[in-house]
């Protein structure tokens, strides 16, 4: 695996640590200071406005380590393809 690869992987990686940490003290902020139905509220899958808040925080993590992949595949396929061979001799 390359660097650049290792290096997103590992920056998704952090990014999905962070953003589950401030989804889940937020939601314990939200049940401290507004009780367990406001958290209900919150949790609510109807709820587009949070849900797509959800998505959008942890989109960039998810990104980072789809781009890992990809570029992971496309070495790997660029090290197995045969060499070109010329019909023509060369002299």
């Amino acid at each position: 695996m390359s660097i650049l690869a290792k290096a997103l992987r590992l920056m998704g990686t952090v990014w999905l640590c962070a953003a589950g940490l401030l989804i889940v003290s937020s939601h314990l902020v939200v049940l401290h200071l507004d009780g367990f139905w406001a958290l209900v509220n919150l949790l609510n899958p109807w709820n587009v406005a949070n849900m797509l808040t959800l998505d959008l925080t942890a989109a960039p993590g998810l990104l980072l380590h789809m781009a890992a992949d990809q570029l992971t595949k496309t070495a790997n396929s660029s090290q197995n393809r045969p060499a070109l061979v010329s019909p023509y001799p060369v002299h």
